[in-house]
C-alpha cells in the first residue's frame, strides 16, 4: 500500500512594503504598507494582483505570461531581481525570518510609475549591437529547400545564451551599469555574444567594436548577473568569451585587451601577475603615476619598493598547463 503523503500548508499574514513612486506627483519615492495572508505557493506575482484588486487598485506593475517566459514582471524582492510569476513568498519569508517583504522596481532604468521601469533604454543600446544575424553566404543555402546546418559543437558555443527573455534582472544587479550609465550592460553584450559565435553570422567583426565601444572592458566579472539570471543564461561568461573573440579578431588597443595579454604573458613566465608593471602595460606612460604612487605608499611604510617580481615555485607545472591550453585552444577545443 502506498502511503499517501499530504503536503504541509502554511499561511502567515505578511507585510508587503511597496515602493511607490510617481515622476509627475512625487519627489521621491516611498514606500506603502499592505497587509497580506500569503499562503504556501503564492507567488509575488499573486500577491501584488490580491493588493491591487482589494486594496489599492492604484498600484502598477507588469505582467503578462505568468509563465516565466516573457520577462515582463521583473522586479526586485527583498533587493534581488525576480520574476514575480515564479518567485513564491513563503520561502522568502522564511528564509530571512520575517514577517515582512519588501518589493521595489528594478535599478539602473528609469521608474515610470510604482514598480514600472523604461527598459527602453536597455533595447536601445541592444539594437547598437546588431541583434540579429546577417547572414554568411558560405554557410546559408540560397534557397529555402536547403537547412542551414551546423554541427553540436558549434551551437553549443551559444545556444545556452538564446533562453535570455530580455527581463532585464541582470542589468539591475549589475555594478558596472550602476556606475556608468553608458556601459550596455550583461544583457546586451550577452545578446552581442549570442550572434557574434553563430556560424551563419557574417557581421562579428563590426558587431565586436561596437561591444568594445560600449564598454565590453568594464565588466567587472562580479557574476553578480549569473545570479540573478532567472533562466541561467550566464552573461558574465558570455562577456569572458566576447572577450578573447575581440582579441582573436585583432582589437589590441584597448586597457582591457593589454590587461588580459599581461595575464596570459605574466603566468607563463613567471607563474603570477607583475603587478609592480601593470599600469605601465595597461595604460602606457601615464601608468607611471600609479607606480609611482604605490612606491610612495610603500615608502611611507617603510617598505622598500620593487618592480621586479619574483618566480613563484611549480612554475615548471605552471608552464605545462599554461602550454596545455595553448595546444587545446590551437585545435579548437577550447573555444567554449
Amino acid at each position: 500500500m502506498i502511503e499517501k503523503i499530504t503536503p504541509v500548508r502554511k499561511s502567515i499574514l505578511a507585510n508587503i512594503r511597496i515602493q511607490r513612486f510617481t515622476p509627475s506627483e512625487h519627489k521621491s519615492a516611498y514606500f506603502d504598507n499592505f497587509k497580506v495572508t500569503v499562503e504556501t505557493g503564492m507567488t509575488v506575482l499573486e500577491a501584488l494582483r490580491l493588493i491591487k484588486n482589494t486594496q489599492d487598485s492604484s498600484l502598477t506593475f507588469r505582467a503578462f505570461c505568468r509563465s516565466k517566459i516573457c520577462g515582463s514582471c521583473a522586479v526586485r524582492v527583498n533587493g534581488k531581481p525576480v520574476l514575480a510569476c515564479s518567485t513564491q513568498l513563503m520561502p522568502i519569508l522564511e528564509d530571512f525570518k520575517k514577517d515582512s517583504v519588501s518589493i521595489q522596481p528594478l535599478k539602473n532604468m528609469p521608474v515610470l510609475r510604482d514598480l514600472v521601469v523604461d527598459i527602453e533604454p536597455v533595447i536601445e543600446k541592444l539594437s547598437k549591437m546588431h541583434p540579429y544575424l546577417m547572414e554568411n553566404r558560405e554557410r546559408i543555402p540560397e534557397t529555402l529547400e536547403q537547412e542551414s546546418i551546423m554541427s553540436k559543437q558549434e551551437h553549443s558555443r551559444f545556444d545556452y545564451i538564446t533562453d535570455c527573455i530580455l527581463c532585464g534582472s541582470c542589468y539591475s544587479a549589475c555594478s558596472a551599469a550602476s556606475a556608468d550609465p553608458n556601459y550596455a550592460g550583461p544583457l546586451t553584450l550577452g545578446k552581442a555574444y549570442r550572434f557574434s559565435a553563430d556560424v551563419r553570422d557574417s557581421f562579428q567583426g563590426e558587431r565586436m567594436q561596437a561591444a568594445v565601444d560600449q564598454g565590453l572592458w568594464s565588466c567587472a566579472q562580479c557574476r553578480k548577473c549569473i545570479n540573478v539570471c532567472p533562466k541561467d543564461t550566464r552573461p558574465a561568461v558570455s562577456i569572458q568569451r566576447m572577450r578573447k573573440m575581440s582579441i582573436d579578431d585583432g582589437i589590441h588597443d584597448t586597457a582591457g585587451s593589454r590587461r588580459a595579454k599581461a595575464y596570459t604573458g605574466d603566468v607563463a613566465k613567471y607563474g603570477q601577475v607583475n603587478k609592480p608593471m601593470l599600469p605601465v602595460i595597461v595604460n602606457g606612460p601615464k601608468g607611471w603615476a600609479a607606480v609611482e604612487a604605490a612606491d610612495n605608499y610603500l615608502e611611507k611604510h617603510g617598505i622598500e619598493p620593487t618592480r621586479q617580481v619574483c618566480t613563484l615555485g611549480g612554475q615548471s607545472s605552471t608552464q605545462k598547463i599554461y602550454d596545455k591550453v595553448k595546444e587545446l585552444e590551437a585545435k579548437g577545443e577550447n573555444k567554449t
